[in-house]
């Protein structure tokens, strides 16, 4: 057979399905540079794969869940960022929503913060389909929601958080977040009605209480009381009436907290109490009577614990009786108490803005400090701290960290997570100064009762896991 025979042969082959396209020609052809192949398979996913921590009465779990359009048998591995395998489980009934229970403080294998990686090989009943799916999940910290202005506090009550921004130079707002849903709604409250700024918020049935700063020339509110149902809001202050001896207003409302039909009111000139419509002020605890109270808590024996900033310090109430603890009579170091928490053997927890984390037990009087010379702890200066599987402290500078025990402390910043820096509030004054810079402002964490963790960092709010 000639040369050229066998030549036109092979073009008719290879071009009955194809387009030949000539390199001489002056014609250009459009290759795409990918070809969308359509998913045929029967083993779909209906969302991504969540992990979340889920809360127990007594005990914390680390899951994994998955959903599927049809029943699948399935197995699973966990990997840890070294390749090992941590958690591995076969499926033993069809099922097309799944979740694993992958970690758990009930026979200590939960879930240290970190990047983890899962493959799971599924079939269905009848063997007729498999497919396979590899993802990876961290357990560190989840962003819910940023705001125009810096968040000057947060409040958590059942489902819904309570998010205030802005202060006397902006606009003071307050908005709710369903965190099932992540739905945000603002409040209908005037800023004019609000404080400026707003330091602290409790909920008691469906009245929302608001305190916070109050100046002669910027103008805003101490306290007020918000009806979440008819939408009034009820100026309090001139009937929380606080003075000092020489007869001046007191300038801020700092802290609420709300036990045994009681609101307790933490102000600039000392700690309130307000009861059937009437305010009292609270003279037994110990510290001195105008101190201003910057921290209120109501521990698992509803025992009311009040910090002291100025003055230094801490009371708490129970039993009828309150029991100072200052530096002169106890260990207890000098400096501010700005958040307080409690763990499941309770255990106290106070974030100090000189000297870092105090852990104290009544029950035993025993009361240990956690500073970065003695413990690794990220800063000395903390604003807020909380307790879930283990404690988590705020700092005002350098974001949150973790630990279970006060040592191998884990720091989650803006290095190694989602967490946005924010300028301080000296930038509007001297934007030159060596105090504006980019910093991580941890305003509060907060904690519900299944265990879910929510902090306010500069304008954002994150969950913490």
């Amino acid at each position: 057979m000639k040369k050229y025979t066998i030549l036109v042969l092979f073009l008719a082959l290879v071009g009955c399905n194809k387009e030949v396209v000539s390199i001489n020609s002056t014609d250009t052809a459009e290759v795409p540079n990918k070809v969308e192949v359509p998913d045929i398979s029967v083993i779909k996913l209906t969302t991504d794969p969540e992990f979340k921590v889920k809360k127990g009465t007594r005990h914390v779990t680390d899951q994994l869940t998955f959903n599927f359009v049809k029943t699948i048998n399935a197995d699973i591995k966990v990997y840890n960022i070294n390749d090992v395998v941590i958690f591995e489980k076969t499926v033993s009934t069809p099922e097309s929503e799944i979740t694993f229970n992958i970690g758990s403080t009930y026979n200590d294998t939960r879930l240290k913060y970190g990047k983890y990686f899962y493959e799971i090989s599924t079939s269905l009943p009848d063997g007729s389909a498999e497919k396979v799916f590899k993802g990876s999940f961290d357990k560190i910290l989840r962003p819910m929601a940023t705001f125009t202005n810096k968040i000057s506090d947060i409040s958590i009550f059942g489902d819904t958080l309570y998010v205030a921004t802005g202060d006397m130079m902006t606009d003071v707002e307050v908005r709710s977040i369903n965190i099932k849903s992540d739905d945000i709604k603002i409040l209908p409250i005037p800023g004019k009605d609000l404080p400026k700024p707003i330091y602290d918020m409790t909920r008691v049935g469906n009245k929302l209480y608001i305190g916070g700063r109050k100046d002669e020339w910027m103008g805003g509110k101490l306290l007020v009381e918000y009806d979440l149902d008819s939408d009034i809001v009820s100026d309090l202050d001139s009937r929380l009436s606080c003075k000092t001896k020489n007869d001046d207003e007191c300038s801020a409302v700092f802290s609420l907290a709300y036990m045994e039909d009681q609101l307790y009111i933490g102000t600039s000139d000392g700690l309130f109490s307000h009861k059937d419509d009437l305010f009292s002020k609270i003279t037994e605890h110990g510290l001195d009577e105008f101190t201003d109270f910057k921290s209120l808590f109501v521990d698992s024996q509803d025992r009311i614990w009040a910090g002291s900033m100025i003055k230094g310090g801490i009371s708490y109430y129970a039993q009828g009786s309150w029991t100072p603890m200052t530096e002169l009579n106890s260990q207890m170091p000098a400096g501010g108490i700005l958040a307080f928490s409690e763990d499941n053997n309770r255990n106290i927890y106070m974030a100090n803005n000189i000297n870092g984390l105090i852990k104290y037990n009544s029950e035993s009087n025993n009361l240990k400090q956690f500073t970065p010379h003695n413990s690794g702890i990220l800063d000395h200066n903390l604003v807020s701290v909380a307790y879930t599987d283990g404690i988590i402290v705020g700092s005002h500078d350098y974001g949150i960290a973790k630990s279970e025990d006060g040592s191998d402390w884990k720091v989650t910043d803006s290095s190694n997570s989602l967490m946005v820096p924010i300028k301080t509030d000296a930038c509007g004054f001297s934007p030159d100064s060596a105090a504006c810079k980019k910093v991580l402002v941890v305003e509060r964490i907060v904690e519900n009762k299944d265990g879910r963790v929510f902090a306010a960092i500069g304008k954002d709010i994150y969950e913490l896991y």
